[in-house]
């Protein structure tokens, strides 16, 4: 290294920029660089002198060079090596060159030394006044928020986002174009006296206030710092160019999190971001007032502003209002009062927003309890006197009403007595369809719910004690195998119930029940008289894929259970493809034929067989679990027979699948966790028919909800026509957004929302038919060799479809 370092620094004096460029780029990425406790005095000194050197390169006349000598410094600070603060001088001369490349780079630097040094003191050019270095730092980059180019603008108001210990007055000055008082020099009486008595300029008498003459005063006597942080994001906001206004939003967003006053202060240009032209601008206003909602209370006239923009066309921005709102405090009751008719409006105009409007309200509700208590018989239009006409449950408007409501009375108990008897019932037929939004509030019935009951009784402890009690025994060597099958079945039929009692545990029941059912099916396929039938290794096959992709927070035991299980259904499938292809491999044939589909099915069986016991070799060394003995003899064939022939070894692994004992089912693990998805439109109940013309695309809005997928990516829109043809689509990666109640989970996966458009299209039909449209997770199987199989987290949902003939002549 030390010696590419060598010839690196005797190039540095070649004539051509990129040489230099490249030296410089060397030196700064191949040096040597030791962590500072094991530094010596001797390492220390010579990389003192290499960061001198590249420092030395910021006078070269390209431009280029200087820029490169300014990278190299970031590049050496990345690495590790610490720069001196001497170098602060030399990086502020950079940020007027006239190059953006040049400025650009001493922005970093400059931003890199602010920040390393914070506390230390410079001397301005009065040669009096001190101040820190970061704050400093953080007015040389408020100046560059008004530079020509525009990287260097948005890089500037990046950086002062990032920008840490800041004085407050310097934070506060950025949003006042006018420089405060406490940004100027305080003399006292003496001091004016003396500098008067020094001026030789005495007042005559003759004209009034002639020893002040204004005019003369110059803004360097009286101004004690740099004005760049005047109005620099001020100036950022309101730039010409998104991505400049875009950065600053952010900036001020960083900021107001760690300082409330700051936060207060912005508020109102943040709320002013949400007219900007650009989308992308307003969501990330949008974005930045909620991230910095604990710190701010919204006034009237703010209110004003931010629900004039719930009338956007954008989804997005209403949605993220709707965020917005539910994470902020109001001021008043009036101010609660514009939110709640406003969002009741808005609901009217875009009825698709029902569901985010649902959660906005329910915060709303529960943040705001003591200001929703004088609106309470408005909203619920309770008169003292008159009996009021019972409001339509299924209202989405009066089920706002309500939600917001019930979500406040569970902080406000003196709210209770002023519900009616229908009002009441609501509230239990609200409890029951969403219990995520409603919460329990003692009224109706004295006692619980038997539903309520058995979640409030229901612990890990009798959890794991009911699933002991169903698998109990089914692990005993010493019964007979037809016992222990019946008692496995019996097992499956409770664990179902359980999984769609029980939603806490429904993860786990359903780990445990597709398992027992997998081990029922494999046998029953073994002993079948003709051979483990196709249909049921088909199924056999995708359980074992859903065991595997679609649960989570499994162990590394159970995971090595699963993955034993799904080797026996591979030996099974090879089995399978192997029979046919030894009958027809004795037929004669004049001349060497090409590989039948038996043949061929056989191939593609053994070789997924053979990587599937790899992965499995794999699985079991890192988890440190002892095999089965079917797999150890599954093993044992494998390293026999090198060449993999499919029949013989379907021949050897037969007598083995045949004779094994049952599988080991796995402990109960009440941690396990299910993806699933729930499509929300189309609804399942629509008899919508989609007309379109034959050989023409048709497209369906899709929204679905997708809960604990580990990687979103692999999720597919699966579409089955009535002539058994399907096939997937792959959404876009927008199209796929997190969860605005919940993104992602305790156990690494995540929740997200699918909007889409699935595209439809077939010939003409007689009639209308219906579609099956449905979510799946695509699964690789047999290292990439087959196409990824489908397995589906939803019920389909059926869309009527009519393709109609096309219109010929005029």
């Amino acid at each position: 290294m030390m010696r590419l370092v060598a010839v690196a620094k005797d190039n540095l004096k070649d004539t051509s920029h990129q040489v230099k460029c490249r030296c410089l780029q060397l030196i700064s990425e191949l040096y040597p660089i030791h962590p500072e406790s094991e530094r010596t005095m001797e390492m220390s000194t010579e990389a003192d002198a290499i960061v001198k050197l590249l420092g030395d390169y910021s006078h070269a006349e390209d431009a280029r060079v200087r820029s490169g000598a300014f990278q190299s410094l970031l590049t050496m600070h990345e690495r590790g090596q610490t720069l001196s603060a001497n170098l602060y001088d030399l990086v502020c001369l950079a940020l007027s060159d006239d190059y953006e490349i040049v400025r650009e780079a001493a922005l970093k630097l400059v931003w890199v030394l602010g920040n390393k040094y914070p506390d230390n003191t410079i001397t301005l050019s009065d040669g009096e006044t001190t101040m820190r270095l970061v704050d400093d730092a953080f007015v040389r980059i408020c100046s560059a928020v008004n530079d020509l180019c525009m990287q260097v603008r948005a890089l500037a108001c990046t950086l002062l986002g990032t920008t840490r210990a800041v004085s407050d007055r310097f934070l506060l000055q950025t949003l006042d174009k006018q420089l405060m008082s406490n940004m100027k020099k305080k003399r006292t009486a003496h001091e004016r006296g003396a500098e008067l008595v020094r001026s030789g300029a005495w007042a005559s008498g003759r004209r009034w206030a002639d020893d002040a003459p204004g005019q003369l005063l110059h803004s360097a006597t009286v101004q004690l710092l740099p004005g760049g942080a005047a109005g620099a994001f001020v100036h950022g906001l309101e730039d010409e160019l998104c991505e400049v206004r875009t950065a600053a939003v952010d900036a001020v967003c960083q900021l107001s999190m760690e300082n409330a006053v700051f936060a207060t202060t912005s508020l109102d240009f943040l709320v002013d971001m949400f007219n900007d032209e650009i989308e992308d601008v307003r969501l990330r206003a949008i974005d930045s007032l909620t991230r910095i909602a604990h710190h701010i209370v919204l006034r009237e006239d703010q209110l004003e502003t931010i629900l004039g923009a719930l009338e956007d066309y954008s989804m997005d921005v209403r949605e993220g209002l709707h965020r917005m709102l539910g994470s902020c405090t109001v001021a008043s009751k009036t101010c609660l009062e514009m939110c709640i008719d406003k969002i009741l409006e808005n609901l009217k105009r875009y009825p698709q927003d029902k569901r985010s409007t649902f959660r906005c309200v329910q915060r709303l509700g529960s943040s705001h309890a003591s200001l929703v208590l004088p609106l309470t018989t408005r909203l619920l239009a309770v008169h003292p006197f008159f009996d009021m006409p019972e409001p339509d449950v299924e209202d989405p408007a009066y089920m706002c009403v309500l939600i917001l409501v019930l979500n406040a009375a569970q902080h406000c108990p003196t709210m209770l007595p002023l519900f009616e008897d229908h009002t009441i019932k609501h509230y239990t037929y609200l409890r029951d369809t969403m219990p995520h939004l409603v919460p329990y509030l003692p009224i109706g019935d004295a006692q619980r719910s038997s539903a309520e009951k058995i979640e409030s009784a229901m612990d890990d402890s009798a959890v794991r004690r009911f699933f002991d009690s169903v698998l109990q025994h089914i692990d005993n060597t010493a019964l007979s195998n037809s016992v222990r099958l019946n008692m496995l079945q019996s097992a499956e039929e409770q664990l179902n119930k359980l999984a769609e009692m029980e939603p806490a545990v429904s993860g786990a029941a359903q780990f445990t029940m597709v398992f027992a059912r997998c081990v029922l099916a494999l046998h029953a396929a073994l002993h079948s008289p003709a051979g483990p039938p196709a249909h049921a290794l088909t199924h056999l096959t995708t359980d074992c894929l859903r065991l595997q992709h679609q649960f989570s927070g499994v162990s590394e035991q159970d995971n090595a259970c699963v993955w034993q299980l799904a080797l026996r259904v591979s030996a099974a499938r090879l089995c399978a493809a192997a029979a046919p292809a030894r009958l027809a491999a004795p037929a004669p044939a004049p001349a060497t034929p090409a590989p039948g589909a038996g043949v061929a099915a056989a191939l593609s069986a053994a070789a997924a067989l053979t990587h599937h016991a790899e992965l499995l070799d794999r699985l079991l060394a890192s988890a440190g679990v002892e095999p089965d003995p079917f797999t150890i003899a599954v093993f044992r064939q494998l390293s026999m027979n090198a060449d993999h022939k499919p029949a013989a070894l379907a021949r050897a692994v037969m007598p083995l699948l045949q004779s094994a004992p049952l599988p080991v089912i796995p402990k109960p693990n009440i941690n396990i966790r299910m993806c699933t998805a729930h499509i929300l439109e189309p609804a399942a109940d629509n008899d919508t028919v989609v007309r379109f013309s034959a050989g023409l695309v048709a497209g369906v809005a899709l929204e679905a909800e997708v809960l604990r997928v580990r990687t979103p990516r692999l999720l597919r829109v699966r579409v089955a026509y009535p002539d058994t043809r399907a096939h997937a689509l792959v959404p876009p990666p927008d199209h796929l957004r997190p969860l605005d109640h919940q993104n992602t989970n305790d156990d690494g996966t995540q929740n997200v929302r699918l909007l889409t458009k699935v595209l439809i299209s077939h010939g003409v039909w007689t009639e209308p038919c219906g579609v099956d449209i449905s979510v799946c997770l695509a699964v690789e199987e047999g290292g990439g060799r087959e196409p990824a199989q489908l397995i589906e987290l939803c019920r389909p949902v059926r869309v009527t479809v009519a393709p109609k003939p096309i219109k010929r002549g005029i």
